[in-house]
């Protein structure tokens, strides 16, 4: 297996299910920039400017590169040194960024070590996903809309009543697939396309058998 598998989707893919699902089972770090951003803003050592950065992005702007370089290199830096892999989750965002990750990658002699891997999804069927879906009031798990999770009342992993989420309105998702969705990682899937360590699945398809085609690619 490759040190380093980048996943590459747009929202309500699935991607983050699939990456912690790998990550838990062959003992990668699951990296997410969200929950890098989550925990730099409990930090009380965060510096004046990374706070500036977090208070922009709450007010809707992209988090700046910069912020986004500086958390992810040194997670993946960290483990990669201690011969744990990683596994990243819509850690890049831009054609930009992912030049930027593989600059650092060969840099310190890992570009012979990346694995993308795009779950696939059409911008409509990413809408009705996001409209849909829940999330535990307790614990925070998200309850994709699913035949086997659409009449759940509960949490399966605490029982926790489920809700919608805030940032789930009509509105703000047509934003977020606006800047997330396949117009804009169509140059980041054409990069690692170009660069030979690009493979595919079709998202559209159950949970377990996207799984078990993620696995049979990164154990090539």
């Amino acid at each position: 297996m490759k040190k380093i598998l980048i996943f590459i989707g747009p929202p309500g893919s699935g991607k983050g299910t699939q990456a912690k699902l790998l990550a838990k089972k062959y003992g990668y770090k699951h990296i997410s920039t969200g929950d890098l951003f989550r925990a730099l803003s409990e930090d009380e050592t965060a510096t004046e400017k990374e706070k500036q950065a977090l208070e922009e992005m709450k007010s809707g702007k992209l988090v700046s590169d910069w912020l986004v370089y500086n958390l992810a290199f040194k997670e993946i830096k960290k483990n990669l040194e201690s011969n744990v892999g990683v596994v990243l989750d819509g850690a890049i965002r831009s054609l930009e960024q992912a030049k930027e990750f593989q600059k650092f990658f060969e840099e310190n002699n890992w570009g012979e070590e990346i694995q993308a891997i795009e779950v696939s999804l059409s911008d409509d069927e990413s809408f009705n996903r996001l409209a849909k879906r829940r999330i535990c009031s307790k614990c925070g798990e998200i309850i994709p809309y699913l035949s086997t999770t659409k009449d759940l009342s509960d949490c399966p992993k605490c029982d926790g009543e489920l809700i919608y989420r805030q940032d789930d309105s009509e509105e703000i998702i047509k934003k977020r697939i606006e800047e997330q969705g396949n117009i804009s990682l169509y140059p980041i899937v054409n990069y690692y396309k170009n660069l030979g360590s690009l493979k595919s699945v079709d998202g559209n398809q159950a949970i377990e058998i996207v799984e078990k085609q993620i696995e049979n690619i990164v154990k090539l």
